[in-house]
């Protein structure tokens, strides 16, 4: 087990036995290398909700802009940049905090990230200018990355051969926080003041805190020699020298600009004929989409049997299908539409899950590092998707925007067709090994899929 052989070294007494030197930590959560964590279906529940609870902290503004424009006296133009300010802090912080995890201890980090979160959006409820409420906006995104120290930690603490059905329930979570913030922030402002949303915010996070402090367990730093500065050496390293990573961050760019794509263009679709949908109605939308994030995690159980890349493979395929169904038909029934934002959410989740897989397979000491670079890429895929996808939506029609779509599938199964399941680490292009897709053995009986 991978969190085993980091103890090993150590002896359960050198171990500290308080959180940042002043609070107890829970006796069952301590590092001990004769007693390691169990990792439980219980716990992976618990990991998926704090990133579900945490996540949302950068989408509960979307619905809120035209209140909050009206509270602060602005124009709605100007209160539009929030969103923009939680993502691009959330940015810095997966290039600076997130791979903390391989530096720190990570029950340590996870407690004083909630905390700040906390802290700080204290400070949105008491906002009176709009300036004030941007730079606090900007400050939760920075520090907001606690489920991306959650990721990489549940690929540590599971057992090689359930990697990928625990990863996948996590990634369950941070979908559902991001589905459902929306949905949760518009109705609470219908019937209350839109401050309430932020009120609950706090409410939420301090449940979360005490969450992190009963069940994350305490382990040794994984890197006792790293240095801040090696950080940013070694990402880098990584993203130029490890085909794995490059391959899979690539897939991961043109997989999250369809997803990024469909979802902004659906409600210019929605809205025009032959549908002409209400508001109301487009929204209702993002439901039907947590009913195919909810599948997320039976796919996990994929990677166990069959390996990554040939589960990878598959999902890209149906969703190739999918878009194609998608672009000649979601202009004649709704039914259409519907099926295809479930298979969509279902099989992009599945997706993240087997690349995940891969990349969390590169080195079990840069987990975090290697999570941080995967991470970026989906910000610049949803630039990508966004941008090309509504341009092309507005100059050409939304069967055009689906067909570019149908580009970026043909893109991704290209450039995991480039490299094979079983080449060398090292080896950029080839099929080294065949089309080999069952699961490898170890020699003390578990198992791990071929990468």
């Amino acid at each position: 087990m991978d969190v085993e052989r980091a103890l090993a070294p150590f002896e359960e007494s050198s171990q500290p036995h308080k959180d940042f030197g002043l609070i107890p930590i829970p006796k069952r959560l301590r590092c001990s290398a004769t007693h390691p964590f169990y990792f439980g279906l219980w716990t992976r529940i618990v990991f998926a909700s704090g990133c579900a609870f945490i996540v949302a902290n950068l989408y509960y503004c979307q619905p809120l802009l035209i209140q909050m424009a009206s509270d602060f006296d602005t124009t709605f133009e100007e209160a539009s940049l929030i969103p923009t300010l939680y993502q691009a802090g959330y940015f810095i912080g997966l290039f600076f905090i997130s791979p903390l995890g391989d530096l720190i201890r990570r029950r340590q980090l996870i407690l004083a990230l909630v905390l700040i979160t906390t802290c700080l959006s204290v400070g949105l409820v008491l906002s009176t200018s709009l300036l004030v409420f941007q730079t606090f906006a900007f400050l939760i995104g920075v520090f907001n990355v606690t489920p991306q120290i959650l990721i990489p930690f549940a690929a540590d603490l599971a057992l090689p051969g359930q990697r990928g059905a625990a990863v996948s329930v996590l990634q369950t979570g941070l979908m559902l926080g991001i589905l459902l913030a929306r949905v949760v922030a518009g109705v609470v402002a219908n019937f209350f003041h839109w401050r309430m949303v932020y009120y609950v915010s706090i409410g939420v996070q301090v449940i979360v805190l005490c969450g992190a402090y009963l069940f994350t367990p305490d382990y040794s730093r994984k890197n006792p020699d790293l240095t801040y500065l090696t950080i940013f050496y070694t990402m880098i390293k990584y993203a130029v020298t490890e085909p794995r990573l490059v391959q899979a961050v690539l897939i991961n760019v043109a997989s999250i600009a369809c997803w990024s794509s469909f979802w902004l263009t659906l409600t210019f679709l929605l809205a025009d004929p032959p549908y002409n949908y209400s508001t109301l109605y487009i929204g209702l939308f993002g439901l039907i989409g947590v009913i195919g994030v909810l599948g997320g995690p039976i796919f996990g159980h994929f990677v166990s049997r069959y390996g990554p890349w040939l589960s990878l493979f598959v999902a890209t395929c149906c969703l190739l299908v999918f878009q194609t169904i998608e672009t000649a038909a979601a202009g004649i029934h709704i039914a259409v539409v519907v099926v295809f934002c479930v298979g969509l959410n279902t099989l992009r989740q599945s997706q993240t899950v087997f690349l995940q897989t891969i990349v969390f397979g590169i080195s079990e000491d840069a987990r975090s590092r290697l999570n941080a670079i995967f991470t970026l890429s989906l910000s610049t895929g949803q630039a990508i998707g966004t941008s090309a996808g509504s341009q092309i939506f507005l100059t050409y029609g939304w069967r055009a925007a689906s067909a570019l779509s149908i580009g970026f599938y043909v893109w991704q199964l290209f450039v995991l067709l480039f490299r094979g399941p079983n080449c060398k680490p090292h080896i950029w292009f080839g099929y080294e090994g065949g089309f080999t897709y069952q699961v490898k053995q170890k020699q003390n009986g578990t198992t791990t899929p071929p990468t």
